[in-house]
Order: structure tokens, then C-alpha cells, then sequence
């Protein structure tokens, strides 16, 4: 696809973005989709467990059925509207072969993201003076079914980072990278990124976190660097609830 203006925020990503990309009404619609598939996934969900609904007793497994379904839902709504709303292609929007110098940066952001995500978790608890967890953490360690725990490891480590990736890089960021620049879009993402895992107690590291993933996207130009970043954060994590309960508890 040929871009034809350049944009004054942010020249280097992509190197020229095209006039009529990300307008206001696309991308309106464009979310106006989104929430009208989520909606829809929802609604199914909660006819279909009804019964679970009303005794208040809602499966881990059936939530995270919900979850992959919704994910999905929005992904798949994202890769067909995206190239419209954007102007690029999949493969300029980060959707290429990945090399292996960006396997290492992706693998450097992980790190950070532990670093960052993980130690600002705990320097909160020490100033707090309590022990949180998060919800996911806590269902997880609830588990005593193989197949429950490789299923909910399988969704944590691989479909999760593609789905989110996919709505808070390649979508959002890029969003507020096409008019406000590197900062804007990582910020804004960064905060909905924390907004979206519903835990107001490590939000600033979740959002931190989020512009971290920001960072290894806008480096590599590649969203398969950042899925392998949020991948391997995610699977630290289920690592250590399966094999070092005592460190991660």
C-alpha cells in the first residue's frame, strides 16, 4: 500500500504514515464493532451460564472459555478492520517474519517487564505493609487438575499475549503514535493496558509494564516481538506458581 504524507508526530514509525489513516470515523466504527462483538460473546456467555449465573458459582474453566471466545472475537474483528482504519497492511503494521535480533530485544523487554512489573509489585506491598495478589494469581494456585492448569497455562502464555498485543499495541498504541507521538501512544496504552487486567492496586506497574511492551513493538516494528515479550512475562509467572509456590506466594 503506498503512503502518501508523512506524519509530523512520529516519522520513524512507520516511516511515512498515510493521510487518511486512523480518521475519526473508521476508527469510531471500528470500536463501535469491537464493543458490539464483545457484546455479543457476553450476552451468549451469560445465557449459556445461566444456571452457574445464578448460584454464583461460575467455573474457572468456563470464565476463561468466556475469556478465549471473547479474545478471539475481538482479535479476529481487528485484523480484518485494522488494515482500513490504518491504511497499512498487516506486514507494515508489525505482522512479518521476525528476526532474530528482535527475538532478542523482545527477550530484553521481558526481562524489563519482570523487573519493572514484578519489583514494583513488591516495593507497593512494602510500603503498604500487606501481600497482595491478583485475582488470576489466586484462581491459578486454586487449581489441582492437570488438564485445567495446562489449559489456563496454554491461554495465559500464548492466545492471551496475541489477542492483547494485537488490541493495545498494534491498535492503540499505533493510534496514539499516528497523532501525539511515541509517549502519547505509549502512555495511552500503557494505562489501558493496566485499566483492562481490573486491579487498581498494581495498576502504574501493569501500565508500566504496558509501555515496556510499547517500547519492543516500536523498536523492532514487529508485534510478534511483543507477543514473545508479554509470552514470556506471563509464563515466569505460571513457572513459578507451578514449581516455586513458595517464591511466588
Amino acid at each position: 500500500m503506498e503512503n502518501n504524507s508523512a506524519s509530523p508526530t512520529s516519522p520513524a514509525w512507520p516511516t511515512r504514515w498515510p493521510a487518511d489513516s486512523f480518521r475519526t470515523g473508521p476508527t469510531l466504527l471500528l470500536v463501535l464493532v469491537v464493543v458490539g462483538a464483545s457484546a455479543i460473546v457476553l450476552g451468549l456467555a451469560a445465557l449459556a451460564l445461566a444456571p452457574m449465573l445464578a448460584s454464583g458459582r461460575v467455573g474457572l474453566v468456563p470464565a476463561v472459555v468466556v475469556q478465549l471466545v471473547l479474545e478471539v472475537a475481538i482479535l479476529v474483528v481487528l485484523l480484518a478492520g485494522l488494515p482500513r482504519v490504518s491504511r497499512l497492511t498487516l506486514r507494515e503494521l508489525g505482522f512479518t517474519r521476525i528476526a532474530p535480533w528482535q527475538i532478542g530485544v523482545a527477550l530484553l523487554g521481558a526481562l524489563a517487564m519482570i523487573v519493572v512489573v514484578e519489583g514494583g509489585a513488591s516495593l507497593i506491598d512494602t510500603l503498604t505493609h500487606t501481600k497482595h495478589e491478583q485475582g488470576v494469581v489466586e484462581m491459578f494456585k486454586s487449581l489441582h487438575n492437570p488438564a485445567t492448569i495446562w489449559f489456563f497455562a496454554l491461554f495465559a502464555t500464548v492466545l492471551a499475549p496475541i489477542a492483547e498485543e494485537t488490541v493495545f499495541r498494534v491498535f492503540l498504541f499505533n493510534l496514539g503514535l499516528r497523532y501525539g507521538g511515541f509517549w502519547m501512544g505509549a502512555t495511552i496504552s500503557g494505562i489501558l493496558f493496566g485499566l483492562a487486567h481490573g486491579d487498581k492496586f498494581v495498576l502504574v506497574p501493569l501500565a508500566l509494564g504496558g509501555m515496556i511492551l510499547c517500547g519492543v513493538y516500536y523498536r523492532t516494528r514487529n508485534a510478534y516481538a511483543s507477543m514473545i515479550t508479554h509470552a514470556c512475562f506471563n509464563a515466569v509467572t505460571v513457572i513459578a506458581l507451578l514449581l516455586v509456590p513458595k517464591l511466588a506466594s
